[in-house]
């Protein structure tokens, strides 16, 4: 039987389609034979005691290797551990699926059906026999029951036998003795097969093979593509949220069935009163295809924020028949015809009142995922009219650098054959992921951005830099119209959760910023804007402790620590803001010596007009060296014991005062920073008068720099378990 796939969708290949629908025209069903107990019930109804009742759906998996005629290969060498990477991957989807799907049970073993048009070549075909149209010729060749490659077990198959003309049959096969405790039967292969060569995108496929007497799929096989279980390029959650999909094909979510799902109005008896729905799918009057049940009609509708229920939810455009929903509406559904990774895709609530609305299953919508893209848009929402005239900021136009709309990825606005002319931010080829540690910059290299890739970082739109673009440098600051200068692009930077829609957010070197949806903010220490998305992050109640994204935990070594101090200069002696700039890298280069440590550790060093050198102090991923309370707490007691000095346009700086640490737990507090320039200044000032009657000593300062016999420390350091303690300059 032709294979279902599902097409892996991987950062930077081409969108590929799902050919579900004409591959499953192509499979043969079977259907349980009216004996068999009607799995079907009313899930809208109270359900009375007893077997009946509705309970998780109970799914038996079956591993089966074996080689067959279509050219599938279960490999040997690395088999076992391809098998079991592939059964974890079932198991974990299949317990997922028991937490949100429920049936009545299966009453008794489950026992498959075969196929008489497999197994006889010819029936008798005198209607006035005893045993008209009974198997009168067994196939010689027959050699079982397959379901998509897989061969079924005679242990889970009704048995078949040879009639004479007239009297009791000859048993060929005896009835096997069923699967217990089972309402779906998947078997799983590892293979090789044709298809895996020819659709190289493809992770696995599957179809149903087997309906009950109420149409729902009983049992079904599910192909994984050997090579893609080894790609390092896949998670064990990708391959999980492959099979996921798979499996909800297989269990009802497929064009082939909507046409059976079943209508069960309100009643007491929940195996009574179901009918098949008259109409499950239409065409609108632009011809697009739409699943019209209520469950789904209402669920979309309060998911794009209208009242009522919709006209209904919009599916692939796919041929006459379509399995998944359409891609402009409902980006990021789990039956998306493109997989995105595990991380991009989610259990919808639309796709579970599918579920619902097929009449076979009670649903636990409370383990629905919420979707994102297009959430509270409007009916409009998603429409090729509508989606390239910017009333949504889902979509994007022309080719530049955003952000993919989950903020996971930096992304480029760009389409595919399933937008059908609308564009996105669509992830970018090479470590777009913010969330990914190990895309952040090597050791020494530069980051003008300020950009972190951390597990809670996300992707802002932003123009941050920590240089200043040259005609900036020609201007005062407030003539600087510095967001239309620089074009805005898709930056990793940190965030921290505070209340559901409230974060921080924390560029490299910086404190943690408030950052207010909707609203552009500014990040001390770097030019440009971060703009904060409105609706994307944090989406539920901190109270719940079930935060999206919860507030990030740092290491010591990662802690953020600010280290200040005053200079003292020439009395009288003032410095432009380019002199600044070049002065407080000159003390940076002191600092970095006297640390004996690498650059990477100071970030975002400045000078105010009156002589205050700040740096932030913090360890990033790669950066060798001590932690950044170590090399805080050393530099302080070094220099404690011995000034800084250092010489600049011919002229000496020595330090005067020192600031204690801000770690990245708390936000620095402004009042003390006003407070601590207060009093630095009032200290400078001392130092100024002292240095004036220095001055009135020396004969030659500008022509060459002073050496102080006794450098003067004006104010002390402290940890955060010291006090702060004053040193009284000497006379």
């Amino acid at each position: 039987m032709p294979p279902l796939p599902l097409l892996l969708l991987l950062l930077g290949t081409a969108t590929s389609r799902c050919l579900h629908d004409e591959t499953q025209t192509s499979v043969s069903l079977l259907r349980l034979p009216s004996s068999q107990p009607s799995s079907n019930f009313r899930p809208s109804s109270l359900s009375l005691p007893g077997s009946r009742d509705p309970q998780p759906l109970r799914i038996q998996t079956y591993y089966l290797g074996a080689p067959t005629s279509d050219g599938a290969w279960d490999p040997e060498g690395d088999g076992a551990r391809w098998r079991l990477r592939a059964l974890d991957a079932v198991q974990e989807a299949s317990q997922r699926i028991q937490g949100v799907l429920a049936v009545a049970p299966v009453q008794g073993p489950l026992l498959l059906s075969r196929n008489p048009e497999h197994y006889c070549l010819a029936v008798w075909g005198d209607p006035g026999t005893p045993n008209y149209h009974r198997c009168s010729l067994l196939n010689p060749g027959y050699k079982g029951e397959t379901c998509l490659g897989a061969k079924i077990p005679d242990a889970h198959l009704r048995g078949y036998a040879l009639w004479p003309e007239q009297g009791p049959p000859h048993v060929v096969q005896p009835d096997g003795p069923g699967v217990q405790n089972t309402d779906f039967l998947l078997y799983v292969r590892v293979a090789h097969t044709s298809k895996c060569h020819q659709e190289p995108s493809i992770i696995a496929y599957a179809a149903y093979c087997q309906l009950d007497p109420e149409d729902r799929p009983v049992a079904g096989t599910i192909v994984y593509c050997a090579h893609h279980l080894t790609s390092p390029s896949l998670s064990h959650s990708d391959i999980v949220m492959a099979t996921l999909h798979e499996l909800l094909h297989a269990l009802g979510f497929s064009g082939k069935l909507f046409k059976k799902w079943r209508d069960c109005p309100l009643g007491l008896n929940v195996t009574e009163n179901c009918s098949t729905r008259q109409q499950v799918t239409r065409r609108d009057e632009w011809g697009q295809l739409l699943l019209i049940t209520p469950a789904v009609s209402h669920s979309l509708a309060k998911h794009l924020g209208v009242p009522g229920i919709s006209p209904g939810v919009p599916l692939e455009e796919e041929g006459p028949l379509s399995s998944h929903w359409e891609a402009r509406l409902l980006q990021g559904s789990i039956m998306a015809a493109t997989f995105d990774g595990a991380q991009r895709t989610r259990l919808d609530p639309i796709t579970l009142a599918a579920f619902k609305d097929s009449g076979w299953y009670q649903v636990n919508h409370s383990a629905a995922e919420e979707l994102l893209w297009g959430q509270g848009a409007g009916l409009e929402f998603g429409l090729v009219t509508t989606c390239g005239t910017g009333s949504s900021d889902f979509f994007c136009t022309g080719s530049g650098l955003g952000c993919h709309y989950l903020h996971l990825d930096k992304g480029r606005c760009s389409s595919d054959p399933m937008l059908e002319g609308c564009q996105m931010y669509k992830p970018l080829a090479n470590s777009s992921e913010c969330w990914k540690e190990e895309n952040g910059f090597p050791t020494g290299v530069e980051n003008p951005h300020g950009e972190i890739y951390h597990s809670e970082s996300r992707c802002f739109l932003a123009n941050l830099t920590s240089q200043l673009p040259p005609e900036g440098k020609r201007r005062q600051p407030s003539q600087i119209s510095y967001p239309r200068e620089v074009a805005l692009a898709g930056r990793c930077y940190l965030h921290q959760c505070t209340e559901r829609g409230a974060y921080n957010v924390q560029v490299q070197g910086s404190p943690w910023v408030p950052c207010l949806p909707g609203k552009a903010i500014q990040i001390p220490g770097y030019h440009g804007l971060l703009f904060c998305p409105r609706g994307r992050l944090c989406r539920t109640n901190r109270s719940t402790n079930a935060v999206t994204s919860p507030p990030v935990r740092l290491s010591t070594q990662d802690l953020l620590f600010q280290l200040s101090f005053g200079l003292a200069g020439p009395p009288g002696h003032s410095l432009g803001k380019e002199e600044r700039e070049q002065l407080a890298e000159t003390v940076l280069q002191a600092l970095v010596s006297r640390g004996g440590t690498g650059r990477c550790h100071f970030h975002s060093p400045s000078i105010t007009t009156s002589l205050v050198f700040t740096v932030r102090m913090w360890k990033p991923p790669g950066c060798q060296g001590p932690s950044a309370d170590v090399l805080h707490r050393d530099l302080t007691l070094s220099l404690q014991k011995k000034p800084l000095e250092v010489y600049h346009g011919g002229t000496s700086f020595t330090t005067q005062c020192s600031k204690l640490p801000v770690t990245s737990d708390h936000y620095f507090s402004m009042t003390h920073l006003y407070l601590f320039t207060g009093l630095c200044s009032t200290l400078l000032i001392l130092g100024g008068v002292l240095g004036t009657m220095a001055y009135q000593k020396r004969a030659s300062l500008q022509v060459g720099p002073s050496t102080p016999s006794r450098p003067q420390e004006l104010c002390g350091t402290r940890s955060p378990a010291e006090e702060i303690r004053e040193v009284v300059p000497e006379a």
